[in-house]
């Protein structure tokens, strides 16, 4: 079978702006509320997915309010600052609530990151000598295969003009300190579609139980440099993703009575990973064998896939399309057979 690849890029977060209300805080976020100055408030804004990259207007048509599916937080860091620590915009039951203030007149450098989790660890380091000007912002401790899509702020603006990527500054106001903020993403995405073959299916069942994914490092870090500028241009001028560990098992999918694969509604599921591990990531399924009277003929098969080199850098999302099939491409076994069928990757 020939292979075909589908590349989507992802396309970066548009974040902007709007008021929303003062809450208290919540376990995962000590941080205490600051209580002079006004609030900076924002509200996410997301565009779907296409071939292009980020626009660099204000909200075009296309563009919709960004709902997470589930309780997280953005990072912020004010500067200058001389600890900074990361401030908290957080999402929790249906609402945005922010815990930054800005005070009027005071001239801020912004930068932040997404989600602001337990397990990971920021930084910031502004650049010297020959690197004045320039920030390096570091998230350390991410898994090495995740489901968070790390973002990093590449431009704010407050709600007049053109959002351009690029400009970190903000002047605090008295009050409707409210901003619009652009987010890139860090990892490389993929996502799994699992079916079986529509003749295979005509002779036997599939029910899917696991799917692992391993790599060959257990967490790493994003050593993002940015540069600033006025004119609109990427400030991500360098990302590095430093390993540790040799090892890392994440589990895609898990189902103890196993979930029956069908010839045309896939099982999808998806995760992140660093772009410098493309390369090194392997792939086991395990499933039972059903004949067409529903008497289980083999339990817990087990397929591996060394999967092929995605060619994806970060902010980019590859499909893999997985069949049942007893016939291979990617040989998982020495003796694919009616009753120990492989699955086969098109790309």
């Amino acid at each position: 079978m020939k292979e075909r690849k589908t590349y989507h890029h992802l396309l970066s977060l548009l974040l902007v702006g709007a008021t929303i209300l003062l809450a208290a805080c919540t376990s995962e976020d000590s941080d205490e509320l600051t209580t002079t100055g006004s609030t900076l408030h924002v509200v996410p804004y997301i565009a779907s997915y296409n071939h292009t990259h980020y626009t660099t207007r204000a909200v075009t048509d296309g563009y919709s309010p960004y709902t997470p599916d589930h309780d997280l937080s953005i990072g912020l860091f004010l500067l200058p600052d001389e600890n900074p620590t990361a401030k908290s915009i957080r999402y929790s039951n249906g609402e945005w609530f922010s815990k930054v203030a800005v005070h009027n007149d005071i001239h801020y450098s912004i930068f932040g990151y997404m989600p602001k989790t337990e397990h990971i660890t920021p930084s910031i380091v502004q650049g010297q000598n020959e690197d004045e000007g320039k920030y390096t912002l570091t998230l350390a401790g991410i898994d090495a295969i995740t489901t968070e899509d790390v973002c990093i702020l590449t431009g704010i603006k407050d709600m007049t003009g053109d959002l351009l990527q690029g400009n970190f500054s903000y002047t605090g106001k008295e009050d409707n300190n409210s901003v619009r903020l652009m987010m890139a993403h860090l990892l490389t995405a993929v996502d799994f579609h699992v079916t079986v073959d529509e003749g295979y299916a005509q002779l036997r069942t599939i029910k899917l139980k696991t799917m692992t994914l391993t790599t060959t490092a257990e967490k790493f870090s994003a050593a993002v440099t940015l540069t600033p500028n006025t004119f609109g241009a990427d400030p991500i001028t360098a990302v590095s993703y430093p390993t540790t560990g040799s090892q890392y098992t994440f589990t895609l999918f898990d189902n103890a009575d196993g979930e029956e694969l069908s010839t045309t509604v896939a099982i999808d599921f998806n995760c992140y990973f660093a772009p410098t591990l493309k390369d090194a990531l392997t792939l086991v399924s395990t499933y039972d064998v059903y004949d067409k009277d529903g008497v289980m003929i083999r339990e817990n098969c087990t397929a591996t896939n060394k999967l092929p080199d995605l060619g994806t850098a970060r902010g980019q999302k590859v499909t893999l399309n997985l069949k049942v099939n007893p016939t291979y491409i990617h040989v998982l076994s020495e003796k694919p057979d009616l009753n120990n069928p492989t699955i086969n990757i098109e790309r």
